[in-house]
């Protein structure tokens, strides 16, 4: 029988933000218009996935 051999992660699964966190407050905000395309990004693909779904 041939043994199968695992490979070793070479990306990190698991993150931890938590001493991140004291300075979110500090992060600028999102530009509007980066909102409005990821808004209008969203309704085009509901749109698209939607078509036929009864």
């Amino acid at each position: 029988m041939q043994e199968i051999k695992t490979r070793e992660k070479l990306v990190q699964n698991h993150w931890d933000y938590t001493s991140h966190a004291k300075f979110y407050e500090y992060r600028p905000n999102y530009a509007p218009a980066t909102i409005d395309m990821l808004l209008k990004t969203a309704k085009d693909l509901y749109k698209q996935t939607d078509t036929g779904g009864g």
